[in-house]
């Protein structure tokens, strides 16, 4: 059976299919079909290993390095989003179709943060050379208290991290206490003529974190958790660890589950699966401080249910207001990049 653009996209076919048009796809030079292809055909062929090896060859092919940020390539093509077996607003299970795109392998960490925005690297931050109101420099120093005590590289639990001073100490671990607004300012500085950066939208996190299995509640399949696939329910300590401890899923990405809360671009909706399953893909007709976004993932410090790759959770924006801001500065959320192509 030949299989044209459509049918890819769209997983028509079985397993067998999808290779033949793989192999069609790489004799025309098309590697981003043929990962496509690949991609529907180990979500068909999960155990198929010579599958999952070319597809994993050809994924890897298809990373970038932007600035020093790994972006791994989630191909373009429909995925089942959602869950029967979660919570009422992970229903129903519905087929979303996404243009391909590049999200960074780990949640990007404070080091990381400040040398692509041109700040001073941690821990003293603050924008290199731009006076600050006093408002807003109180903002950067309680939030880089918050993350003195998560991001330094090593083991050390929240409390006994104040002693690093090394700029290096800070590259690994996930940047906390970090909102939107931080991640839209930097990904618009990552914007060039042929790509924008933003955050993920929910579909695009929950395709990403599934790392190309269908149905598995987590991102290595649906296995129970435990402290050696995935950094969750750190509560005697509140250590938070380096994310590239994990094993990467099938996309190559490293502490989808656990590790850190992420941002989506998303405002939460509780019906958005049932509105969606029936072809309405509108977003949230809400703004503001008071309407929530959707995180996604958990936390080091949530329960094996709360980091499976597809259970909601919402947090509010805190902007700039000091009577808001400390409230909602967390040490448990950060964020990825995505990267489209215009």
């Amino acid at each position: 059976m030949r299989l044209d653009r459509e049918a890819i996209l769209s997983g028509a076919g079985d397993a067998a299919d999808m290779l033949v048009a793989a192999d069609a796809c790489l004799v025309a030079g098309d590697r981003e079909l043929a990962a496509s292809a690949l991609d529907r055909a180990h979500a068909l062929a999960p155990d198929d290993e010579a599958i999952a090896r070319q597809r994993s060859a050809i994924l890897d092919e298809l990373a970038l390095d932007v600035r020093g940020l790994t972006f791994r390539y989630v191909p373009a093509g429909t995925f089942l989003m959602g869950s029967d077996h979660g919570d009422p607003d992970e229903r129903p299970v519905h087929a979303r179709r996404l243009d391909a795109f590049w999200i960074t392998d780990v949640p990007v960490s404070w080091r990381a943060f400040n040398e692509l925005a041109g700040f001073t690297l941690p821990p003293d931050e603050a924008p290199d050379g731009d006076a600050l109101d006093r408002d807003r420099s109180f903002h950067f120093h309680e939030r880089t208290k918050i993350r003195l005590d998560y991001c330094a590289d090593g083991d050390e639990p929240a409390g006994n991290q104040y002693g690093h001073t090394d700029p290096a100490a800070f590259g690994t671990k996930p940047m906390v206490a970090v909102a939107p607004a931080d991640a839209a300012e930097l990904a618009r500085m990552l914007d060039d003529a042929d790509a924008r950066f933003g955050l993920p939208s929910e579909a695009e996190w929950e395709k990403a974190a599934r790392g190309g299995l269908e149905g598995a509640f987590y991102a290595w399949g649906s296995a129970s958790p435990t402290t050696t696939l995935a950094d969750f329910g750190q509560t005697e300590d509140y250590r938070l660890g380096d994310p590239r401890r994990y094993a990467p899923n099938g996309y190559g990405l490293h502490g989808m589950c656990g590790s850190i809360a992420e941002w989506t671009a998303d405002r939460y909706d509780a019906l958005a699966y049932h509105r969606a399953a029936s072809g309405d893909l509108a977003p949230t007709e809400a703004a503001g401080e008071t309407h929530p976004y959707v995180i996604r993932g958990g936390s080091f410090l949530d329960c094996a249910r709360s980091i499976t790759v597809s259970f909601r959770a919402t947090h509010f924006d805190p902007g700039w207001r000091v009577e808001e801001r400390l409230r909602f500065a967390t040490p448990t959320i950060g964020f990825r990049l995505v990267r489209r192509r215009r």
